[in-house]
């Protein structure tokens, strides 16, 4: 074979950027989808769609824009009282006794 029949393969570089899901992705349709908090590397475009909807946030982010529920939020929250029993029904009568 010649050079000029074989074929040339040329790499392309693509830019990436790595998000962080907080939304289950799926990568195909029948396939498990990826769970919350996978790290993925998607095109800038991608991930500005992502990020614009809630589906994911860029991993430079950091965690401080993520809301969570601190331990001090079981502090500030009261039990609500427990509601009044239903009045019991007397028992039915029963044939023969």
């Amino acid at each position: 074979m010649s050079d000029e029949t074989q074929t040339k393969q040329v790499t392309k570089t693509t830019k990436t950027v790595s998000v962080i899901t907080l939304l289950p992705v799926y990568p195909e349709a029948g396939k498990a989808p990826y769970p919350v908090g996978t790290k993925l590397n998607v095109p800038p475009e991608r991930a500005s769609f992502w990020t614009s909807r809630g589906i994911a946030r860029l991993e430079s982010a950091g965690t401080g824009e993520v809301n969570r529920v601190g331990p001090s939020a079981d502090n500030s929250v009261e039990a609500a009282p427990l509601p009044d029993a239903p009045p019991m029904t007397p028992a039915p009568n029963l044939p023969g006794a």
